[in-house]
């Protein structure tokens, strides 16, 4: 959606422009100076009106009044970028024969801008951060107020709109609030809860709460009845992560984490080497040193969540525990420990699994790929935990299940059959992996050791038909998925295609494990009664779909606006359009797509758009300068090239990837900058090649060219978005190969010689 915005007022500059019939150079230097100091306002009066707009995405399903507020604060978020992109439009007209310089250097600090993003996230929190852009744009505010014939008044505005910026910085306008359906929220409103910890980065926001009323134990069983530690709560993004508490201070206290389900796989032999990934708060480390486990690893991606557990519970930093900081993946594959246990912990709170709140985040901790990398590093008797929240009806059990299943028939066919143990208790799921297989022994352990805490064995491999005995399901969904998992791929791929929800396997191609909503299920839902499946939807799925509408409805107007008013469409204007729509679509696609991609690579989001986002950009601006050396024949090559490597892309991308994890995360980040390198700087020609084309024509023609390629980007944004979501970012990325391979023969058709006419 944030992509969206920018595309869209990007696009806004050049139908602006375009109704304007263009401006001749003189014009357009008079007016350059005043949109510099308005795109620089901008970035500072925008945000602050668009936070005083209340949003709730739970609502646009069922809610009209929503939609608007959604497209306003769309609108008004747009504004600074539409302000900024008329900015470099008005120098395009200034040097139309050589568009590369100027194109060129905007992708340019667009590209370090992105880096420059990160770094500033390093040394200012979040709400004084949004405002660090407008330092930049009122700098250049004042820079080019130098050069202009009324120097005076506009040197003034401009030291205005820097003394803006600044005290924007000092003192943000706006206040960041946290939605309520996040942990943060509700646990701070318990009685006599406080914040006693907070430290942001790039990498997210960590926030501690200590609330004497809070409990943290998923999946606790029912039958306990010992004492209770008090506990610091825990939040990544305001989202509940975990919590802390120094159980080796209160010993009877201790005894709980026996009773937790992700303490099952301890019912057998006991573990010496054991690996926790997202260790967040230290729960599953206590577990395994209580249940005498000679060393553990704690793999957790945020420092700053390591600190405060570590701080909390002093413990977790002695020689037992091995604390390692970073992307839990990388990390599985290029250790050469093996061990007896590798364990991950049901996340979170269970209400904002329910509520699909993490529908459209990308987790590659729990693909099949992932999985099957857990596997390979487990010892001879090792043993793969997951464990999941349980919702009704279930969907991510559900998930966790057939994805367990199918590692282990990767990792070594036929071991599902007797590798796989399915056991829930009121609120959680807990699936074990066993590549030698569960013995009778092993059964009876776990079965005693279910028993006494009054869990369900939903599944383990002498089992033939459903035995709840403690908590009761409509339907035994776990056992039947479980039985139709070790059956085959067959039975497996029949189940989940006929399950109302998306459960299939996620793989690192298509990370999604957290969205279950099917696309085709979601008019059935809309024409049921609103209670009867509010509790199923996903807000980020239909937040997504919403944008995609909206954007392409804003598109569609504002596109066809310059002929409501008396243009004239003619085939070579058509042609125009398509090929400067087809680029802005395919860089925008093929930018999402990298996006994703990178981020199994590098470890985590952020890393990944800022590598990709300078990469690309940085380059498509080295590019654009080089093009103005290339003869306009040429920008048919380009397109015809680019849609060749990111077909090939597509294919080998992700096995290239998989090769690459186990490197150290600077080599990882050296190689996809230089592997993208050379697709970035061809990716900046066409866009200046094509407008080189339309020299010497009615000025309002490079406004056309500018509006098409920024709205098919707009449309792009979310669409990309949805691609990936459903079918994966291969797709996504010959979506993108299609699109310059179209343009490529728009750009050599026998009228596109002339694609203004």
């Amino acid at each position: 959606m944030a992509i969206g915005v920018a595309m869209l007022g990007f696009g806004a500059s050049g139908t602006l422009l375009a109704l304007a019939g263009g401006l001749e150079p003189a014009a357009a230097r008079s007016w350059f100076p005043c949109v510099t100091m308005v795109a620089a306002a901008a970035l500072v009066l925008c945000p602050a009106a668009a936070d005083r707009i209340v949003v709730d995405p739970t609502q646009l399903a069922w809610n009209a009044g929503a939609w608007p507020r959604l497209a306003a604060v769309y609108l008004v978020l747009s504004l600074p970028f539409a302000a900024g992109a008329l900015a470099v439009l008005l120098a395009l007209s200034l040097d139309a024969a050589r568009p590369g310089r100027v194109y060129g250097a905007s992708f340019a600090g667009s590209g370090l801008g992105a880096a420059a993003a990160v770094g500033v996230l390093w040394i200012l929190p979040p709400e004084h951060a949004l405002a660090s852009p407008a330092l930049f744009a009122a700098v250049a505010a004042v820079w080019v107020a130098r050069w202009v014939d009324w120097r005076l008044p506009a040197r003034g505005l401009a030291w205005l709109t820097l003394v803006m910026a600044v005290a924007a910085v000092a003192r943000p306008p706006w206040q960041f609030e946290i939605t309520p359906y996040k942990g943060l929220p509700q646990v701070e409103a318990y009685p006599e809860a406080r914040r006693t910890a907070s430290a942001s980065s790039p990498l997210g926001w960590v926030v501690a709460v200590d609330a004497p009323a809070f409990r943290y134990a998923p999946g606790l069983s029912l039958a306990f009845t010992g004492a209770f530690p008090r506990q610091v709560a825990l939040f990544a993004d305001g989202q509940l992560a975990g919590a802390v508490a120094n159980w080796e201070s209160d010993e009877a206290a201790l005894a709980l984490l026996d009773w937790l389900p992700t303490s099952l796989p301890y019912a057998l032999e006991a573990p010496d080497r054991v690996l926790v990934i997202g260790a967040g708060g230290g729960t599953d480390v206590w577990a395994a040193l209580a249940h005498d486990a000679r060393e553990v690893t704690a793999s957790e991606l945020l420092p700053a969540m390591i600190a405060l557990t570590t701080e909390a519970a002093p413990r977790l930093a002695d020689s037992a525990v091995r604390w390692t900081t970073g992307d839990a993946r990388s990390f599985v594959s290029r250790t050469t420990q093996r061990y007896d246990l590798v364990s991950i912990g049901a996340a979170g709170g269970m209400g904002t699994s329910a509520a699909g709140l993490h529908a459209l985040n990308e987790d590659f901790l729990h693909t099949v790929e992932a999985y099957t990398g857990y596997l390979e590093v487990l010892s001879a008797r090792g043993v793969l935990a997951v464990s999941r929240w349980l919702t009704a009806p279930p969907r991510e059990s559900v998930r966790v299940i057939l994805t367990v299943a199918e590692a282990l028939r990767r990792f070594s066919p036929g071991s599902e059959r007797h590798g796989l143990v399915v056991a829930r208790s009121w609120g959680t799921v807990t699936v074990l992996a066993k590549p030698a297989g569960f013995t009778a022994t092993d059964v009876d352990a776990l079965s005693a050791w279910a028993t006494s805490r009054q869990l369900d064995l939903d599944w383990h491999p002498d089992l033939d038909a459903p035995t709840a005995r403690f908590h009761f399901l409509d339907r035994p969904v776990l056992f039947e998925a479980a039985r139709a998992a070790v059956a085959g791929d067959g039975e497996m791929h029949r189940f989940a295609t006929a399950y109302p929800f998306d459960v299939s396997p996620a793989t690192d191609a298509r990370p999604y494990p957290h969205h279950f909503l099917r696309a085709r299920s979601l008019g059935a839902f809309l024409r049921t009664d609103q209670g009867s499946w509010l509790p199923f939807a996903e807000w980020g799925y239909i937040a997504l779909a919403a944008t995609l509408v909206q954007s392409a409805v804003l598109a569609m107007v504002l596109m066809l606006l310059p002929v409501m008013v008396g243009a004239s469409v003619g085939r070579d204007r058509v042609r125009l359009v398509g090929y400067f729509g087809a680029i802005g679509l395919a860089y925008l696609a093929a930018e999402i797509a990298a996006i994703q991609q990178l981020s199994l690579l590098l470890g985590h989001p952020v890393y990944a758009v800022a590598a990709v986002l300078t990469a690309l950009l940085v380059g498509s601006g080295a590019g654009s300068l080089w093009s103005d050396r290339l003869s306009v024949g040429a920008g048919w090559a380009a397109g015809a090239v680019l849609a060749a490597a990111l077909a090939t892309l597509a294919l080998v991308g992700l096995p290239l990837v998989h090769v690459l994890q186990p490197a150290p995360l600077a080599v990882r980040a050296g190689v996809a900058l230089g592997a993208l390198a050379p697709a970035a700087v061809l990716m900046g020609m066409p866009f200046p090649l094509g407008i080189r084309q339309l020299t010497g024509m009615a000025p309002g023609r490079i406004a056309w060219a500018w509006a098409a390629n920024g709205f098919s980007s707009v449309v792009a944004a979310p669409a990309a978005a949805l691609v990936a979501l459903e079918w994966g970012s291969p797709y996504v990325l010959g979506s993108a190969a299609l699109a310059y391979a179209g343009a490529a023969m728009l750009y050599r058709s026998r009228a596109a010689t002339h694609l203004g006419g």
